[in-house]
């Protein structure tokens, strides 16, 4: 009979060889540090954390970037200018200062040589828009009732300047449209109109050599308008300084020289000989007036072509309602 002292000591054996077997046998990692481990799931790696994508900035829409060329004497008064536009970059040409801020060669070619001036200095900063006016606020040339400059550049639509690439800064047809000038059957009378048609054929073939002279030009008068930067930029700079050199050149009499580039501009700046717009179509283009009674030559209550080009010293107080000039509220 086994005493109670060896059965203990059997009973620890056994439990230790079934504990041994069971461990190498189910779970054969345990002591073998060689043996391969189970894939035991384990949390996802977190990704590494990525800045934000910064939110989008909302560029407000730009309007468009404009400048004035004014072509101005020493004397004028351009005081104007800054009084209703003093947000405006204004480029003012005094053409008989050499000492002014901005000048020209020489005072040769009337507002031609300032225009070109510009044009070719900044040919390559050019604004969106740029604006050539003469510098005087009243000028019998305004496409105003009174002939007042302010609400013509006020109501100027660049975004239309833009679209169109030249705008002139009338719309009657009174002077210049439909047709000023037939270059190639020129009048022989001496008139300063003739003598420009008589000269403007041999002129347009010295600076554009290879092109068919128009039969007919035909454009808005008075050298007032807005170019795009885009269509300036269609003629190189030299093309600029090739026609102010003929300026300079040239033996022309000065309102001669700058009467034959006045009908000109437009040509030069990519439009068609006779640019002549229907002018209801145009005073809503270009200046928004769209509930104008129109028909194809002018727009009532818009424009009196009058009987002096100097307009009345003290005016409008001055002047309005006497010696044909129209009075005040004539087109209230």
């Amino acid at each position: 009979m086994i005493s109670r002292r060896y059965r203990r000591i059997i009973t620890i054996c056994v439990s230790c060889a079934t504990v041994f077997f069971i461990t190498h046998h189910f779970y054969p990692e345990f002591g073998n540090p060689n043996a391969r481990r189970p894939d035991i799931p384990t949390p996802r790696e977190q990704e590494p954390q990525r800045e934000p994508k910064p939110e989008p900035v909302l560029v407000p829409v730009r309007t468009e970037d404009k400048e004035l060329v004014v072509a101005s004497m020493a004397n004028d008064d351009t005081a104007w200018l800054d009084e209703y536009f003093d947000t405006w970059k204004k480029n003012i040409y005094v053409v008989n200062s050499a000492s002014a801020p901005l000048t020209v060669p020489k005072n040769k070619g009337r507002e031609a040589m300032p225009y070109l001036t510009y044009i070719i200095d900044r040919y390559d900063t050019l604004p969106d828009v740029s604006i050539f006016i003469h510098s005087l606020r009243y000028q019998w040339h305004n496409e105003d009732p009174m002939y007042d400059g302010v609400p013509v550049l006020k109501r100027l639509r660049l975004q239309h300047v833009q679209e169109r690439g030249f705008v002139a800064l009338r719309c009657s047809w009174t002077m210049g449209c439909p047709s000023e000038l037939h270059p190639l059957n020129p009048s022989t009378a001496t008139d300063d109109r003739s003598q420009n048609e008589a000269t403007w054929a041999s002129v347009y073939q010295q600076l554009f050599p290879g092109r068919d002279v128009p039969e007919v030009v035909g454009a808005h008068c008075s050298s007032q308008f807005a170019v795009s930067r885009d269509r300036i930029h269609a003629q190189p700079k030299s093309q600029y300084e090739k026609i102010r050199q003929w300026i300079l050149d040239t033996e022309l009499v000065d309102h001669i020289s700058g009467r034959v580039i006045e009908y000109m501009w437009h040509i030069i700046f990519g439009m068609p000989a006779v640019d002549c717009q229907d002018a209801g179509e145009c005073f809503c283009q270009t200046f928004g007036l769209c509930n104008l009674t129109c028909d194809e030559r002018g727009c009532e209550k818009r424009y009196k072509l009058p009987q002096y080009a100097t307009i009345p010293q003290g005016w409008p107080e001055v002047g309005p309602g006497k010696n044909g000039w129209p009075a005040r509220g004539w087109a209230d």
